[in-house]
């Protein structure tokens, strides 16, 4: 069912085939605007506050309106103009998380402990806990990759 009707709508249909309650489609509608909206706050505000410095706006109200137009006006026109791209940038933007969260810090912290054998302090977990962070994100980046070539079907 998912294969032929993918995405939220799919979802929420599959749900409704097993699951006969209104409070469970509630919830999942709810918890599907909250991720989007907390998503967008999120990276909004990071992205307003690094335009914002990058090209030295001021703190002022013309600063910050500046910056917000900066900020909020190249994505809306693509929203605008490209409807499926936001579900797409959202695909990469996993990409860059995925790298910078996950595989980056497994690979600083191998390295981290081979040159420095003797630390006193470590996190707790050891090396397995380590390749499994590492091939989690190395998993989410081949998932996308594969998504963008055709080799899985895309959702959303």
């Amino acid at each position: 069912m998912l294969a032929n009707n993918a995405g939220l709508n799919g979802l929420l249909e599959a749900i409704r085939e097993v699951v006969a309650s209104p409070h469970v489609e509630l919830a999942v509608h709810l918890f599907a605007d909250l991720a989007l909206a907390t998503s967008f706050l999120g990276v909004s505000l990071g992205l307003f506050d690094y335009l914002a410095d990058m090209f030295q706006r001021k703190n002022s109200v013309g600063g910050r309106l500046q910056s917000g137009i900066i900020t909020f006006l190249p994505p809306l026109a693509f929203a605008l103009f490209y409807p499926r791209g936001f579900v797409m940038a959202l695909g990469y933007a996993g990409v860059a998380l995925a790298v910078l969260a996950l595989i980056m810090p497994a690979l600083l912290v191998m390295k981290s402990r081979r040159e420095h054998p003797q630390a006193t302090w470590r996190v707790a977990g050891g090396a397995p806990t380590l390749w499994l962070v590492l091939l989690c994100g190395i998993g989410i980046v081949a998932i996308q990759f594969s998504i963008a070539a055709g080799l899985l079907p895309a959702v959303g």
